[in-house]
C-alpha cells in the first residue's frame, strides 16, 4: 500500500481505538504505527523506529512534564494558585475577571507544562470568580481553558513548541521571539469574541479563608521562567537556563515548600505525569514510523500541485488534530512530516502550530472536560473552546503568512 493511504487508514484506526473502543492514545498510537509499518511494507527496522521514536520523545520531554507536574500538585495543595487568580484580580479590577482568568489559563501553562494540567488547579478557583467578579462563571472557565491553549501552542518552552524546535532545528528565541508576542496579541480578538459567549449558571464562590503568603505562591511559577529567560538571554546561564534544568528547579523548589507532604505530593504527580509521558512517547512512536515509510515526500508529490506549498503543513496538522485531538501528538507527527519541504524552519513551525489549534472537538479530551466542568451541551462547548481555538489558528496561520510574504 502506498504512504499515503496508509497514512489514511493509520489516522482512522487511532481515532477508533480511542474513541470507539477506549484504549488509552499510548495503545492506540503504538498499535497504528505498527499497522502503518506492515501496510508500507517495512522490515525488522519497524520494531526500532517505534523504540526508537519512544525513547526520542521520553528523553526531550520527561523531566519537562514530570517538573511541571510537580509544580503544579503544590500549587494545588498549597491554595498558591488561588492566590496568584486573586493577586490578577486586584492588579487588573474587579470588573476584568474574563482577563484575570484568561491571564491565569495562561501563565500556568507555561511551568505546568500541560494546557490541562492547569485548568484542573484552575477551576476550582475560577469557577467562583464569575460572580465574585461580576461575570459569568461559565465564560470565566472557557476563557481560562481557550488561554491556556493559547500560550501551550505559541510559548517556549511549552512540550509542543519543544518538540517543534527540536524537529524542525529552530532556535528556542526565534521562536520565542515570534510566537510571544503573537499570543498577547490574540489576547485582543479572544477576550471581545468570549465576551459575546452566553453567560451559564452563576456557581458558589470557593471557601474562604486565609490565603498563602505572594511570594511562596508566585515563586514555583516565577522561578523557572526566570531561569528560561535567563539562558536565553545569555550564553552563560546555558545550564540553568535550559528547560530541563529550570523546570526541575522549580519542581525542587516546590517539594522544599511542601516540607513534610512532599512524598504524597511527588507520588500524585508522578501518576500525572506518567499518563502524559506515555501519551507523548505513543506519538514519537508513530510519528517516527511515519517519518520511516517516507510519507512526507509522497504527500508533497502528490498534494504539492494541488494546493500552496505553505498551506501543507497546516493542513496536514489541522488533520491530525481533528483525528486524535492532542496537540503534541500534532505536531510531533506533523513536523516529521514537513520537515523536508522547501521552506524555512519557522514558517514550518508556526504552521505547524497554526493548525494544532484548528478542529480540537470530539476527538480532543480537553473538550470532554470543559463540557463537563461547565454543564454546557455539545454546541456550547463548540461555542466556548473549538470555535475561539480555531479562530487562534486562523490568526496564526495568517500572521505566518504574512511573515513569509513580506518579512523574510
Amino acid at each position: 500500500m502506498d504512504p499515503l493511504m496508509a497514512f489514511l487508514v493509520a489516522i482512522i484506526l487511532v481515532a477508533l481505538l480511542t474513541a470507539k473502543f477506549g484504549l488509552s492514545p499510548f495503545l492506540s498510537l503504538v498499535v497504528s504505527a505498527l499497522a502503518y509499518g506492515v501496510l508500507t511494507g517495512m522490515g525488522p527496522e519497524l520494531i526500532g523506529s517505534v523504540s526508537g521514536g519512544l525513547a526520542r520523545i521520553f528523553s526531550a520531554l520527561a523531566i519537562i512534564v514530570f517538573s511541571g507536574a510537580v509544580i503544579a500538585e503544590q500549587l494545588r495543595r498549597s491554595r498558591g494558585v488561588e492566590r496568584v487568580v486573586a493577586d490578577l484580580l486586584g492588579l487588573l479590577g474587579r470588573g476584568r475577571g474574563l482577563l484575570a482568568s484568561g491571564l491565569s489559563g495562561y501563565l500556568l501553562a507555561l511551568p505546568t507544562m500541560c494546557s490541562i494540567t492547569s485548568y484542573l488547579v484552575l477551576e476550582p478557583v475560577v469557577r467562583g470568580m464569575g460572580r465574585e467578579a461580576g461575570g459569568s462563571e461559565r465564560r470565566l472557565l472557557f476563557t481560562a481553558g481557550a488561554f491556556s491553549v493559547l500560550s501551550f501552542n505559541l510559548v517556549y518552552p511549552s512540550p509542543v513548541m519543544v518538540a517543534l524546535t527540536g524537529s524542525l532545528g529552530v532556535a528556542p528565541a526565534e521562536a520565542l521571539r515570534f510566537g510571544l508576542p503573537l499570543s498577547l496579541l490574540l489576547f485582543v480578538p479572544g477576550l471581545l469574541y468570549m465576551r459575546r459567549l452566553p453567560a451559564g449558571d452563576e456557581g458558589a464562590i470557593p471557601e474562604g479563608g486565609p490565603l498563602p503568603p505572594r511570594l511562596r505562591s508566585w515563586a514555583p511559577l516565577a522561578l523557572p521562567l526566570a531561569l528560561i529567560g535567563a539562558g536565553l538571554l545569555t550564553p552563560r546561564a546555558w545550564l540553568v537556563g535550559s528547560p530541563e534544568v529550570a523546570l526541575l528547579a522549580g519542581a525542587l523548589f516546590s517539594a522544599g515548600l511542601a516540607r513534610e507532604g512532599a512524598g504524597e505530593m511527588i507520588k500524585a504527580a508522578t501518576r500525572r505525569a506518567g499518563v502524559i509521558i506515555f501519551d507523548l512517547c505513543g506519538a514519537g512512536a508513530f510519528a517516527a514510523v511515519i517519518a520511516q515509510g517516507g510519507l512526507g515526500p509522497e504527500l508533497y508529490a502528490a498534494l504539492g500541485e494541488a494546493f500552496p506549498l505553505l498551506l501543507l503543513p497546516f493542513l496536514t496538522a489541522s488533520l491530525i488534530q481533528l483525528a486524535q485531538g492532542s496537540r503534541v501528538v500534532t505536531v510531533v507527527i506533523a513536523s516529521e512530516m514537513m520537515r523536508d519541504l522547501p521552506l524555512d524552519p519557522l514558517t514550518i513551525l508556526f504552521s505547524i502550530s497554526a493548525g494544532a489549534f484548528v478542529l480540537s472537538s470530539l476527538s480532543d479530551p480537553y473538550f470532554w472536560l470543559l463540557k463537563d466542568t461547565t454543564g454546557s451541551d455539545l454546541k456550547e462547548t463548540l461555542l466556548g473552546y473549538t470555535l475561539p481555538l480555531t479562530g487562534f489558528g486562523l490568526l496564526v496561520f495568517a500572521a505566518t503568512v504574512i511573515r513569509w510574504r513580506f518579512l523574510l
